[in-house]
């Protein structure tokens, strides 16, 4: 029962933090500046996910370090406070659960590759293959903004690790895991799972890669509820293999979240797009039998 109402708090905390995220990012003129400039008209270029870091952690820093934004601080920084006085009990109940089954210690080994960064430019390239194969320009803008958010996402999570130095649930000395500020390069290296804690960096780039897909296509309206789901399957999965406490979400969710937004700001373009782009259409979808799984593969001229 503790664990459920952990959860509904998180959850609640999260989503008001997202509307507020949204509205500010999206509401005020004076930010759009800081937001990536994309053009119908421009080329995508291959460099651009790598050449655009800097500029997108600029552009994170500036467009949250605002006044406005202290209410969302201070949210995230409450809920973050509350989580992490429960933390071990949350993260020993969650492990507890999952040890205690089968199925969840199988699953939680597919569901926490969702986090992996090799996932999402997997996500990335079929991305990318599709766009190419069929001259779909949301397609392949969604491949370029999904590298390049995972990318800048990650960089920053780094940054923060190695500030915080939090132990995970794995090798904590303390209920809670001990903070080591500013930890030797060489023991993080050394010994990550004693200092790498905090913000999650699995949530965070999964965020941004979900962030950017649905912003890339927002007339799909199931890809957020799915989305959301699987997010909800990762954040279980950290907490119960040990690798996070449900403290280090919040914040890495918020990141995921600001970080795709400024990198791929909401598209309304991709019916337009793909009226407009040349050639046929390249569709994949799985049929599932008792006995066979395979996938069919359609081409349209």
């Amino acid at each position: 029962m503790k664990l459920i109402l952990i959860l509904l708090f998180t959850i609640q905390g999260i989503l008001n933090a997202q509307i507020n995220l949204r509205k500010q990012l999206h509401s005020l003129p004076e930010e759009n500046k800081y937001i990536s400039n994309f053009n119908t008209d421009t080329k995508i270029t291959w460099y651009q996910m790598f050449s655009n870091i800097p500029k997108d952690e600029y552009g994170f820093f500036a467009a949250n370090l605002r006044q406005e934004k202290i209410p969302l601080y201070l949210s995230i920084g409450v809920l973050t406070g509350a989580l992490v006085s429960f933390d071990h009990s949350s993260w020993e109940y969650t492990h507890n659960v999952a040890a205690k089954s089968p199925f969840l210690k199988s699953f939680s080994n597919y569901s926490v590759m969702l986090g992996n960064g090799g996932a999402h430019f997997i996500i990335s390239g079929l991305f990318a293959t599709y766009g190419f194969i069929s001259h779909d320009k949301t397609a392949l803008r969604t491949a370029s903004n999904i590298a390049e958010a995972v990318l800048s996402t990650g960089l920053l999570v780094q940054v923060l690790k190695r500030i915080t130095g939090r132990e995970s649930p794995a090798a904590a000395t303390y209920k809670s895991g001990i903070w080591d500020l500013f930890p030797e390069v060489s023991e993080y290296q050394g010994n990550q799972a004693k200092y790498y804690s905090f913000p999650s960096g699995h949530l965070a780039s999964a965020t941004a890669t979900l962030t950017v897909i649905m912003n890339n296509y927002p007339s799909i309206k199931w890809i957020k509820p799915v989305g959301y789901s699987l997010l909800g399957l990762l954040s279980l999965t950290l907490v119960s293999r040990g690798m996070h406490w449900y403290s280090d979400l919040p914040l890495a969710y918020i990141i995921g979240s600001s970080m795709g937004n400024i990198i791929s700001p909401v598209q309304n373009l991709d019916e337009t797009n793909n009226k407009k782009r040349k050639g046929g259409q390249l569709t994949l979808f799985p049929s599932l039998g008792n006995h066979t799984d395979y996938l069919n593969i359609s081409y349209s001229f």
